[in-house]
């Protein structure tokens, strides 16, 4: 069975139980229910966070590049409401990726990046004063895997804050930003390899993409509108070989040890490597209007 890793978010903030920090770390064991145990009435969409998406990195050995990051000095030159929330997403998908890999120095300058961007956006407790704390205190004792928590954490404050105070427009946008950085990164990880994990894990952002694009069409804003459209180039290189899906054993999901949902199960897919580069092209062109802030 071939796993792939996305949200599952509810109408209301996510649970605790979702939400991961240092104090309680999970254990090895996993704890696997199946999917049709969830009651529909608590479906919302499934959509991506950076650190799931991220989460296959930590025992890789993939080499870090912050040459695929967004520059943190960038982040004064967003000016509109939409710059700074889909740039907010992409730096959330950036501390991510720096937490997974265990880059101490640079996960303390783009936690202070995301912090700035919140209080632009006046998303009051997604860098709260604990985070902070903790946030030193674990840079101070080298511990990766709490940044990492942590960075997940800002991220569903994030989440939980605006879908409470119904700002879905923002919300949004900061999902779409994410996902497209997250991609963007995941591409530029190491040259095609069909058998990798990391090329599997792109080929299935192919039914995480058709789970955002179902998201944000319930969201009534000009700005995402456009954005979102710019995704459609993506899904049509993605649906090439759609005739080529497979269909696996029974949805399940499971929390890894690392906190995360991990859903398996229905249809898995593969991507060529003509999807591959066309992918990396279209990926990079759009993320990059973005960070230039156009």
């Amino acid at each position: 069975m071939i796993a792939f890793a996305f949200s599952l978010y509810s109408c209301s903030a996510p649970s605790e139980e979702t939400i991961p920090s240092e104090e309680t770390i999970p254990s090895e064991e996993t704890v696997s229910t199946e999917a049709s145990s969830i009651p529909d009435d608590n479906m919302f969409y499934q959509v991506p966070t950076p650190n799931e998406l991220f989460a296959v990195l930590k025992n890789s050995k993939v080499s870090y590049n912050r040459e695929n990051l967004n520059d943190v000095s960038n982040a004064s030159k967003y000016e509109t409401k939409a710059s700074k929330a889909l740039n907010f997403g992409i730096y959330t998908a950036d501390l991510a990726y720096v937490t997974s890999l265990g880059q101490m120095d640079d996960a303390a300058s783009f936690f202070e990046t995301v912090r700035g961007l919140s209080k632009d956006l006046e998303i009051e407790n997604a860098v709260d004063e604990v985070i902070l704390k903790r946030l030193q205190t674990n840079l101070e004792n080298s511990n990766p895997d709490s940044l990492f928590y942590l960075s997940n954490e800002t991220y569903y404050n994030a989440y939980s804050y605006l879908e409470e105070n119904d700002r879905r427009d923002v919300l949004g946008m900061i999902v779409v930003g994410g996902w497209i950085e997250g991609l963007n990164i995941i591409l530029n990880l190491e040259p095609y390899n069909e058998n990798s994990e990391v090329c599997q894990r792109i080929a299935d952002q192919k039914l995480t993409l058709e789970n955002l694009l179902v998201f944000t069409s319930s969201i009534q804003n000009d700005q995402l509108t456009e954005i979102v459209g710019e995704l459609a180039a993506i899904e049509e290189v993605f649906n090439y070989n759609s005739s080529e899906e497979t269909e696996s054993a029974d949805f399940t999901s499971s929390e890894s040890e690392d906190g995360v949902m991990i859903f398996g199960g229905g249809s898995s897919s593969s991507i060529t490597e003509q999807q591959f580069n066309e992918l990396k092209s279209i990926v990079l062109d759009l993320r990059t209007s973005i960070t230039e802030g156009i």
